[in-house]
């Protein structure tokens, strides 16, 4: 008989954390490692030691400040994604997140959060589902881990789309569609427009894709979001233009195989 693959083996689940403060990186990384403690987390001060870090041993995650010395966090993000572009970049930003949208989208970051969102929890919730999606221990390590896929089918990293609420509104209505023209106030029609997919929204102001819309596409790209709002007698606003990149990912390998001799 011979085997191969991981089999005994307590492979870690690997961060970067590319910060120029010492005090926000240092307490991002205490915060991980206490939610995930199998987790391998690394630092890096800069773009050069970054990039020196992802040579040697590439993370599976990396969380990247904007404003960093010498190179931005934008542009770095750029050139790993170029090399690397299975690495999944998550952008940490004091900046307003509306501001900086377009241009993270642009350089193929897979996330945009606020530094603040740390302390609300969603950072921990992102980096479980990538954890579990990647097909490691909620934990952070693959040791022990059972493969629990039984179909192979395409995975989506799950995406939070909100929007303020506006006074008067019953409802809203959130549409998808790859052509951002198709949602422009010159072509769009609401639920008649050709070409796009819609979801009513009633009693909140967000909607968890793809879990609330299965219909949602399965092809990689960017895909461009408009939201409505919606009055009692029907009528609707003009949407709220929003775009992002929806990554979707193969199901991870098998552990562990090989032949025997019956």
């Amino acid at each position: 008989m011979f085997g191969g693959g991981r089999k005994g083996k307590n492979i870690m689940f690997r961060t970067m954390l590319v910060e120029d403060s010492h005090s926000f990186r240092r307490a991002v990384k205490f915060y991980l490692q206490s939610e995930f403690p199998s987790m391998s987390i690394v630092e890096a001060s800069d773009g050069i030691e970054a990039l020196r870090e992802i040579d040697t041993c590439p993370p599976n995650l990396i969380f990247m400040d904007i404003k960093l010395p010498g190179e931005n966090g934008l542009e770095l993000t750029r050139k790993i994604k170029a090399n690397h572009p299975n690495i999944i970049i998550t952008i940490l930003t004091s900046y307003d997140l509306q501001e900086i949208q377009e241009a993270a989208t642009q350089c193929k970051a897979d996330y945009l959060f606020s530094k603040g969102s740390i302390a609300t929890g969603e950072i921990a919730a992102l980096v479980k589902s990538i954890l579990l999606e990647r097909g490691f221990n909620a934990n952070g390590s693959m040791e022990a881990y059972a493969l629990r896929r039984e179909t192979i089918a395409p995975l989506i990293l799950k995406r939070r789309i909100w929007w303020g609420p506006v006074p008067g509104a019953s409802s809203y209505v959130v549409y998808v569609s790859r052509d951002r023209t198709l949602l422009e106030p010159d072509h769009f029609s609401w639920e008649t427009t050709p070409g796009i997919i819609s979801k009513l929204v009633i009693g909140k102001t967000d909607l968890i894709i793809p879990d609330e819309l299965p219909e949602f596409p399965t092809e990689p790209g960017t895909y461009h979001i408009g939201i409505t709002s919606r009055d009692d007698l029907g009528n609707q606003s003009d949407p709220l233009l929003l775009s992002g990149l929806f990554k979707f990912l193969a199901p991870s390998a098998p552990l562990r195989g090989g032949i025997e001799c019956l």
